[in-house]
């Protein structure tokens, strides 16, 4: 019969090191499971209810963009950065070229000023307006007022003394829920793009994986102050942009890797023609 203490004593011996080693090694694996799992169970939940998966159309996807029949390799030589560090994700430009301001958004809310100087390190960047939203497309108005595609309030007049008013939030019933670029006409008629009526900023992957097309461009009227839809169903519109003779304009439809053409005849889309390599 084995000693009793000898029993006792191989029961109180110290753990092997390599079981307490993987021990260690597993408990933070552990702790970002139970964190993330409860994480994504209700990510789930909540967008199942309204989550309706469709398939692309694969079809209408674009080819390998072509090659450039124009490229400058040195257009960027002698470039430098503007705003390091004071300026969050900036989207999008608008230059005053009368006064040499330059206008952007930030991740903060905030709509900066910057001034240009001798160098970049001189460069002046200043808050001007919050917007208490996301600004991300901007554009000069006729007046020199900024147009700006605020992500979360909708399509904002920015005066230039720095007042906010909201032109439009909604068109045909349906609120704007990521309100993305703008363009301004000569005639002073603003076109712009709402790259989804479902989903937010925060929440544009369930857009894209949803394959659904909740987009749409759009203009608005700054003497009638009408929002007019002028192409719906369209693949999270993005950017946009008028051709110098205001005849067309172009916007992106970004998971489609596509850009299009859309001929204007009295702010009416008379065309709609894909340009392949987006």
């Amino acid at each position: 019969m084995p000693d009793s203490k000898d029993s006792a004593s191989s029961a109180k011996s110290p753990t092997h090191p390599r079981i307490l080693n993987s021990k260690r090694r597993s408990w933070p694996i552990v702790l970002f499971l139970s964190v993330m799992l409860p994480v994504v169970a209700a990510m789930v939940v909540y967008n199942l209810d309204s989550f309706d998966v469709a398939p692309m159309p694969l079809h209408e996807l674009s080819p390998p963009p072509q090659p450039a029949l124009l490229r400058n390799e040195r257009m960027l030589q002698g470039a430098e950065l503007l705003g390091v560090g004071k300026v969050q994700g900036p989207e999008d430009i608008a230059y005053d070229s009368r006064s040499g301001i330059i206008y952007t958004g930030s991740g903060d809310g905030w709509i900066k000023r910057v001034w240009l100087n001798e160098s970049a390190s001189d460069t002046v960047v200043e808050n001007w307006v919050r917007t208490g939203g996301r600004p991300l497309g901007l554009a000069l108005g006729l007046n020199n007022e900024v147009i700006v595609a605020d992500a979360y309030k909708g399509l904002l007049n920015i005066s230039r003394g720095g007042a906010i008013e909201l032109l439009a939030d909604e068109a045909e019933d349906l609120k704007f829920k990521l309100t993305d670029d703008v363009d301004v006409a000569k005639d002073g008629m603003i076109y712009f793009t709402d790259a989804s009526h479902k989903y937010g900023l925060h929440e544009f992957i369930w857009d894209i994986l949803e394959g659904r097309p909740y987009g749409r461009l759009m203009s608005f009227d700054p003497v009638s102050k009408r929002t007019k839809v002028l192409l719906s169903d369209l693949y999270f519109a993005n950017g946009i942009a008028l051709s110098p003779d205001q005849h067309y304009l172009l916007f992106c439809e970004t998971p489609m890797y596509v850009f299009f053409l859309s001929v204007i005849i009295l702010t009416k889309i008379s065309s709609v023609n894909a340009l392949f390599g987006c």
